[in-house]
C-alpha cells in the first residue's frame, strides 16, 4: 500500500489509481464530468484515445483487453454515454475480455430522478458485468480500481463498472490517499485430474474425433502444444472464430473448409 501526499482531485485519483495498476489504453468521449478525468490521464502518461461515440470506445477497450490478457479502460459521460457504452460491455463480458468501464455520473446528492442525465448506471451495468460499484468518497477510488481490475482478470475475465459521481472529479481530498499495490497477474488455472482423464478416454474410444480449438487456446498461447498434441494423434481440427491463429489455417489436418458440415 503505497501513500501520495500531495493535494489531489478526485480526477487525479482515477488516474493515479489506474495507472498504478498497470492501465495503459483508456478509449472515450470527453464531456460534463469526466473531462477533467480524461486531462488526468494523459497526465501520468496513460494513451487516451478519442473516439467519435461510446460504443466504439467500448469495443475498443474490449478488444484491447482480448489482445494484451489485461483490461482496456472505457471513459463515458453520464446517462446516454454511459448507454451506449453497455453493447461492448455486454460483449466483453460475453466472450471473456477484460475490460474496465468508468462511467461519470450524477453529483452524490443527486442520486435520484431530476439530476442531469439521470440513470441507476450502476444498477444497470450489473447485468452485463463482473462488478459494478461507485466509490463512497475519494479516499475509496483507489481500493474500487484495484478491485475492478482483479475481478475483470482473475476467475473468468469480463467487464467492470466504476462509477464516478460528478462532485468528485474537482473535489480535492487534502489528506493521505493510499493506493493499493498493483494487482498481481492471475494465477495459472489447471483443470481437475479426473476431468483430464475423462476427456483423454472419451478421445481414446471416439471413432471420428474432431478437436474444435477455441479461444482459451488462444488466451493461454498454447499454439506449440496443440500442435504437438494434433500431430502426434494426426486428428482433424477447426478453429473457432476466436480460435484462428493457434495452428493455421493450412495446416494439412485443419478441415475449417469443411465446417458447415
Amino acid at each position: 500500500m503505497e501513500e501520495e501526499n500531495a493535494n489531489l482531485t478526485g480526477a487525479e485519483i482515477v488516474a493515479h489509481s489506474l495507472k498504478k495498476q498497470g492501465v495503459e489504453y483508456v478509449f472515450g468521449v470527453v464531456g460534463v464530468p469526466i473531462v477533467e478525468v480524461a486531462q488526468a490521464l494523459q497526465q501520468v502518461g496513460i494513451k487516451y484515445i478519442g473516439m467519435r461515440n461510446e460504443q466504439s470506445a467500448s469495443y475498443a477497450a474490449g478488444a484491447i483487453g482480448f489482445l494484451t490478457g489485461f483490461p482496456g479502460v472505457c471513459l463515458v459521460v453520464s446517462g446516454p454515454g454511459l448507454i451506449h457504452a453497455l453493447g461492448g460491455m455486454a460483449n466483453a463480458n460475453e466472450n471473456c475480455w477484460p475490460m474496465i468501464v468508468v462511467g461519470g455520473s450524477s453529483d452524490e446528492d443527486q442520486q435520484c430522478m431530476g439530476a442531469f442525465q439521470e440513470f441507476p448506471q450502476v444498477e444497470a451495468c450489473r447485468q452485463y458485468s463482473k462488478f459494478s460499484a461507485r466509490p463512497t468518497s475519494l479516499g475509496a477510488i483507489p481500493l474500487v480500481v484495484e478491485k475492478a481490475v482483479r475481478m475483470a482478470t482473475y476467475g473468468r475475465p469480463g467487464a467492470c463498472y466504476i462509477d464516478i459521481p460528478g462532485n468528485f472529479v474537482n473535489e480535492v481530498e487534502k489528506c493521505n490517499i493510499r493506493f493499493p499495490s498493483k494487482c498481481e497477474r492471475p494465477p495459472k488455472i489447471l483443470a481437475e485430474v479426473m476431468l483430464v482423464t475423462k476427456a483423454s478416454t472419451l478421445l481414446h474410444e471416439a471413432k471420428k474425433p474432431l478437436v474444435v480449438v477455441g479461444k482459451g487456446a488462444a488466451y493461454d498461447n498454447a499454439g506449440k502444444e496443440i500442435k504437438n498434441f494434433i500431430e502426434a494423434h494426426c486428428l482433424p481440427f477447426l478453429p473457432t472464430p476466436m480460435g484462428k491463429g493457434v495452428l493455421s489455417d493450412d495446416h494439412e489436418l485443419c478441415v475449417a473448409a469443411a465446417r458447415s458440415r
